[in-house]
């Protein structure tokens, strides 16, 4: 008998949180999560799963779930969903045409209840989709914010996905991209650079320290950026702005590497530098898992189950100029290696 994709999810959870790593990255939202996610575990294929936790301060978890293919009828049997299930007719026609399109839910499991859920949507350079994705959420203005946000940035510094919590008219859309390699590295060796692009966007929440501080997180990881703007309904641009610095991990036999003398050890060196992880990273690293499980199905035939749990990026958020706790994303996955 196939495992089911909770059964999946709870082999993943329980291995985050062995030996002890359990209390000390995620706290009590663990436990949370491992009821509350399950519903959201929908699809042709296992989805994607972001476990997103901070690196300094009280721990909690942050589960983000993507999905990739999907049939029509799909739902997500949790109130947190609410009318972000509509979604999903519409994105299994999507998905077939586009499969670099993604779409999914953000769950903050921090409290005992779940607040419904925020949605992620990456249409990529398919701008268009997201009108037809904010019509079906019931938020249509927050598609012509991010068209006209879009048409806004600088040619180097294009969204590519955003996320916004429903049903809160006041806050911010959170409008993402991807920096290029070329684009990450003039950023970080001209700070006049940098300070042009948020003076023609309209971010005025810095300093000449955080320039410093972005510069150099940018030359850490130049290959692997994302960047994060707040953006207001009435289109000016909030206090905060994030960095993603990939680790461009793709394989368990890369995390060592990459942490003792990589990317993640540049950045994680920084980090330490300014005070916003203390050592509960060590517990990450070793969280990492990969393993292929036989799984005996009914008609005496066995299929492969292969899981693993890799750390990604790492987020570094500044809010009117001052650092705040940085944030470790890991990915789990546990697809089958034969497909049917």
């Amino acid at each position: 008998m196939e495992l089911t994709f909770a059964d999946s999810f709870e082999v993943l959870c329980l291995q985050a949180a062995d030996e002890g790593r359990g209390p000390v990255l995620f706290g009590e939202s663990l436990g949370r999560a491992r009821t509350l996610v399950k519903p959201f575990l929908v699809g042709e294929e296992f989805p994607d799963i972001y476990l997103e936790f901070p690196l300094k301060g009280d721990p909690f978890l942050d589960v983000t779930v993507l999905y990739g293919q999907v049939t029509t009828g799909t739902r997500v049997a949790s109130d947190a969903a609410s009318c972000a299930n509509n979604v999903f007719d519409w994105f299994s026609d999507v998905r077939r045409e586009h499969p670099d399109v993604s779409f999914g839910f953000e769950l903050d499991t921090k409290e005992e209840e779940l607040p419904p859920a925020a949605v992620h949507f990456q249409p990529r350079h398919h701008v268009e989709l997201a009108t037809t994705f904010c019509d079906l959420i019931g938020e249509p203005k927050r598609a012509e914010l991010y068209v006209d946000t879009c048409r806004r940035m600088p040619p180097a510094w294009q969204l590519s996905f955003f996320g916004l919590f429903r049903g809160r008219p006041d806050s911010p859309l959170r409008a993402c991209g991807y920096l290029s390699k070329n684009e990450g590295e003039r950023c970080a060796h001209d700070r006049d650079a940098l300070k042009a692009v948020f003076d023609q966007v309209g971010f005025a929440a810095y300093d000449t320290a955080m320039l410093e501080q972005v510069g150099r997180l940018m030359g850490s990881a130049p290959k692997g950026l994302d960047f994060q703007f707040d953006v207001y309904p009435d289109g000016t641009f909030g206090n905060t702005f994030a960095i993603d610095a990939q680790f461009q991990i793709e394989q368990p036999r890369a995390v060592h590497d990459s942490f003792s003398s990589g990317v993640a050890s540049r950045v994680i060196t920084l980090f330490e530098e300014w005070g916003i992880t203390d050592d509960r990273w060590k517990l990450a690293v070793d969280a990492t898992f990969a393993r292929s499980i036989p799984i005996p199905l009914d008609d005496g035939s066995v299929r492969l189950l292969a899981f693993t749990l890799l750390p990604q990026w790492t987020k570094a958020r500044w809010r009117d100029g001052v650092l705040q706790p940085a944030k470790l994303y890991c990915l789990a996955k546990a697809p089958y290696l034969d497909k049917q």
